[in-house]
């Protein structure tokens, strides 16, 4: 199948990664695509895709300090397939499979990107399913059987994709770390370190990396490093130290979706308590 990544997020940055899921659509002529996926949405806009996300937030029932907001996910097809063969129809089929796999209750949002050697597709979800408020999270033995299951249906209906079809569950078949650092840590450096000399927060540096399809990988709540090929980049290996932590915090984003989140949820509390008086009313 297709290699698929999970990266959760914990801090509310639906309004960056939509900009970036989406940067192609709304600049369609320049690729001439604009595939992108929907699933339990009903707006047709960029803003009313970020409200959405966050209106599902504020149905949250259990809240906790170090709290998955939403994750990224991508499913990237292998650079050496043959692009003539990644029909528009094929990409259809399989984001609608994979919606279909990660569970038709999610909130999602998705897009193709062909910016790079590799086709690829990113994904927003939300940590939550549709309006419950219960995690929709995956644990190690669902992750590996939603890869499986998505494999399984890749081989059967495409064959003819054969340089994307990862052995899930056999770490053998990964690429060591000390031999991924010797081929590709000059190129990753200079990646990182051209990002972090144009970044103007922390934030902007990690929207950067994105957009040179270097997503972040955290640990405890905060960005730790990147995630490449399936091996992890800490930060502390590429700068020099201290550097990611000597960018100033932008919190700008995330407050005011936590805003709104608290907003929403006391508009709905009100509204709770007062359809209970009016039932008492009644009674």
């Amino acid at each position: 199948m297709a290699i698929v990544k999970i990266l959760s997020r914990h801090s509310p940055s639906y309004a960056s990664l939509i900009k970036y899921i989406l940067r192609y659509i709304v600049n369609d002529a320049k690729t001439n695509t604009g595939q992108m996926y929907t699933n339990n949405l009903r707006s047709d806009t960029m803003s009313g895709y970020i409200n959405e996300f966050i209106e599902n937030e504020a149905f949250r029932k259990h809240s906790r300090t170090d709290q998955i907001h939403l994750f990224h996910e991508i499913v990237s097809f292998g650079a050496d397939e043959d692009k003539e063969i990644i029909t528009p129809e094929m990409i259809d089929d399989l984001a609608h499979s994979y919606i279909r796999l990660r569970g038709n209750t999610g909130v999602m949002l998705g897009a193709v990107h062909r910016d790079r050697e590799h086709i690829h597709l990113h994904f927003c979800v939300s940590a939550l399913h549709y309006r419950t408020g219960m995690s929709f999270g995956l644990n190690k033995s669902q992750m590996l059987e939603l890869k499986q299951s998505f494999q399984n249906y890749h081989k059967e209906r495409y064959p003819e994709l054969t340089k994307s079809a990862p052995n899930h569950g056999n770490r053998t078949k990964y690429i060591n770390h000390a031999e991924w650092h010797r081929q590709q840590r000059e190129q990753i450096v200079a990646i990182v370190q051209q990002c972090h000399a144009e970044a103007t927060s922390q934030q902007h540096f990690l929207e950067l990396l994105r957009n040179n399809e270097l997503p972040h990988y955290e640990r405890g709540g905060s960005a730790t490093g990147i995630e490449y090929g399936g091996v992890k980049f800490r930060f502390s290996r590429l700068l020099e130290k201290s550097q990611f932590e000597s960018l100033p915090i932008d919190r700008s984003e995330q407050d005011a979706a936590l805003l709104e989140i608290q907003n929403i949820r006391e508009k709905q509390q009100l509204r709770d308590f007062n359809n209970r008086d009016q039932e008492d009313r009644a009674r």
